[in-house]
């Protein structure tokens, strides 16, 4: 099994996500998001999307476009962080956010956040709808948080909200 979500983690997870994204998400690319001036507002408006698990045809991981996630205003938290990375980058740039998935035995409690640079240097997430301010100085911490509720990490990675470029990979 650790091999498999390794595996999907690393590579069929982004590969699924850009494919049902340029087949059923396109139309949604010209949907205006909302415009944030704080980082309160960026909470304001995640506020507004309902979570809800990814179904069947998302094979339950799919990372949707902001868009989507905003017009339907519901998502997993796949879709809150890629929302919320979208809305951080177009009020600052320098936010720097980033995609941190954290693969998790059991598999229900795997989670992923939008982390982003916070202008003191250390770094924040978005856990869904909830802005945690923390004195994390990596994304090894951060993935340690997320994934204190549940029995083990398997792996965790950082991707580029945008492209869905792996930036970094860990197994454990």
């Amino acid at each position: 099994m650790d091999f498999f979500l390794k595996w999907w983690l690393r590579t069929g997870r982004c590969g699924w996500s850009r494919l049902r994204r340029w087949l059923c998400e396109r139309r949604y690319l010209s949907i205006a998001l909302p415009t944030v001036n704080s980082l309160t507002d960026i909470e304001d408006a995640l506020r507004q999307v309902t979570w809800t698990m990814d179904g069947p045809l998302h094979l339950y991981d799919c990372i949707s476009y902001p868009q989507t996630t905003w017009t339907k205003k519901q998502d997993d938290c796949d879709g809150f962080a890629s929302l919320a990375a979208e809305l951080l980058h177009r009020l600052n740039p320098d936010y720097n956010p980033v995609l941190l998935t954290a693969v998790l035995q059991p598999v229900q409690k795997s989670h992923t956040v939008c982390a982003f640079t916070a202008p003191h240097g250390s770094l924040f997430f978005f856990d869904n709808y909830l802005l945690r301010r923390t004195n994390c100085r990596s994304y090894d911490e951060i993935a340690a948080k997320i994934s204190q509720q549940a029995k083990r990490l398997v792996c965790w990675d950082v991707r580029n909200p945008f492209t869905l470029e792996l930036l970094e990979f860990h197994k454990l």
